[in-house]
């Protein structure tokens, strides 16, 4: 297995990730034992980086991952995501907070390695159906407060985003530092 650094983050990840939505759909729908066995030979293969999020079968992604993972005990780094829409722009430290906890609850851990928006970034809000505004994300009481927040807490070790959206308003998001 091919190892890179995460971004800025020093985390050493494997090239190969393990993707734990929907899609595929074994850590939704898949049996306990299907699980345990895919991921034991994903370790064995040297995948170390393992992707989930609350919105991957409304929270059961989380939780089975997060089960075969105290089944296994493997070193693995784990990223989870929080999703925003407008209407939470009302309370986004209060949004945050409660879906990293609901998150760490569903995976059995007191921190996650990485946090990421997991929703759109568009130049003005609502651009893309419900896409955030860049400066809702960067601005004062914006969405990367709210992540500092919980990483200064300690429920996360870092955090990003998942690259959605006009690629104008992410290089901005980018290009920031936050």
């Amino acid at each position: 297995m091919e190892y890179r650094v995460l971004g800025k983050t020093g985390l050493r990840v494997s090239e190969v990730g393990f993707g734990c939505g929907s899609v595929g759909g074994l850590m939704v729908r898949g049996t306990f034992q299907d699980q345990v066995r895919a991921v034991r030979r994903a370790l064995d293969l040297g995948i170390n980086y393992f992707d989930t999020a609350p919105s991957y079968g409304n929270g059961l992604s989380e939780t089975n991952l997060g089960a075969v993972l105290r089944e296994l005990r493997p070193q693995a780094f784990v990223a989870t995501k929080v999703g925003l829409q407008p209407e939470d722009l009302e309370d986004i430290r209060g949004v945050v907070r409660r879906s990293v906890e609901g998150s760490l609850q569903r995976l059995g851990r007191d921190s996650v390695d990485v946090l990421q928006l997991h929703t759109r970034i568009t130049e003005r809000r609502g651009a893309e159906g419900g896409s955030l505004g860049v400066e809702d994300v960067l601005g004062p009481g914006g969405v990367a407060d709210a992540l500092e927040a919980v990483r200064a807490r300690g429920l996360t070790r870092f955090i990003g985003l998942t690259g959605l959206g006009e690629t104008p308003a992410l290089h901005r998001a980018v290009a920031s530092g936050r």
